[in-house]
């Protein structure tokens, strides 16, 4: 596997290495560094003078142990060398573009591509945790058995709680990894509290024991597949498929959470018939929220077309 590193990446780190006042830069390399650029200057040609400043920059980003750093950070997943033609760190436009990414092409060769902003490369307390989490991201993509998918929506989540579910999903996933981290012996960027704290915000809706027994499930990798995931985000009161008039199960029309029901019995025929048109797995055994309810006897009276209620 190629570890491929950004010029802009490479450049930004060894400006702000040049400029800081860390005494473990001798004044001496500062200088030779600034020189060196200096001289590329006198390059006429552009492409050629842009290949020189290059060069010279990576030379430094490995003279100070810039790229030894992000080496050490993939050191800890031997299974990203096997599976990756290349993995390439660029830098990141901003902090909500850090992460990691797996592409692959016609050829069936994937590659990783890291991104993550210069200031984090310079410090190493910072960098090590970071990677280990992203890169742990790619190695649970890149492994049959998790059975990573990046559709996570399908039949089963509808199109207006798809960003509610992405979110959950992002956060089990993160505790997923950084249980697996920790126990490892390797720098994750939250500890076990922290990551409970996420957890109870984004969770708090479910009962104490729910919340916890789900939290350990979670940290100590009993729950640490895509699927397993998944269905969490998706349904982390375990209802689906409960169209009965259960608080909070979704209905069967719209997919929201639902706490007020409407049985069949009380639908008027037509509007019984224009959901079996439009929800041919709809049965009349199955109650619809009261919203779903008052659209489809609005729609049938008035003859509006049928994606009202969607």
């Amino acid at each position: 596997m190629n570890l491929l590193f950004d010029d802009d990446l490479v450049e930004a780190a060894v400006l702000r290495v040049a400029a800081s006042a860390n005494p473990a830069v001798p004044e001496l390399q500062r200088t030779r560094f600034y020189a060196e650029r200096e001289r590329c200057y006198r390059v006429l040609d552009p492409d050629a003078r842009n290949a020189a400043f290059a060069r010279v920059q990576l030379d430094w980003f490995r003279e100070w142990g810039l790229a030894a750093r992000l080496e050490a950070g993939a050191a800890p997943f031997p299974q990203l060398a096997q599976a990756l033609a290349a993995l390439a760190f660029r830098k990141a436009r901003h902090r909500g573009d850090e992460g990691a990414e797996l592409y692959g092409d016609a050829e069936g060769r994937r590659r990783g591509v890291v991104a993550l902003r210069p200031e984090r490369v310079v410090e190493p307390a910072a960098l090590a945790p970071f990677l280990h989490h992203e890169l742990a991201h790619l190695a649970d993509m890149l492994d049959p058995a998790f059975g990573y998918s990046p559709d996570l929506g399908g039949a089963a989540v509808a199109p207006a709680q798809l960003r509610l579910v992405t979110e959950r999903y992002r956060l089990l996933w993160a505790v997923s990894i950084d249980g697996r981290l920790v126990r490892r012996g390797l720098a994750a960027p939250a500890d076990e509290a922290q990551r409970r704290g996420e957890f109870e915000r984004a969770f708090g809706f479910l009962p104490a024991a729910r919340r916890a027994e789900l939290f350990a499930d979670l940290w100590s990798g009993r729950i640490a597949r895509h699927a397993a995931l998944l269905e969490v985000a998706t349904d982390p009161r375990g209802l689906h498929d409960r169209h009965a008039p259960v608080p909070g199960a979704p209905c069967p029309l719209c997919g929201f959470a639902a706490f007020a029901w409407v049985t069949a019995e009380h639908l008027s025929a037509a509007a019984r018939a224009r959901i079996h048109a439009e929800f041919a797995g709809w049965t009349e055994d199955d109650a619809i929220c009261a919203r779903c309810a008052e659209v489809y006897e609005a729609v049938t009276r008035q003859n509006y077309p049928a994606t009202v209620c969607l």
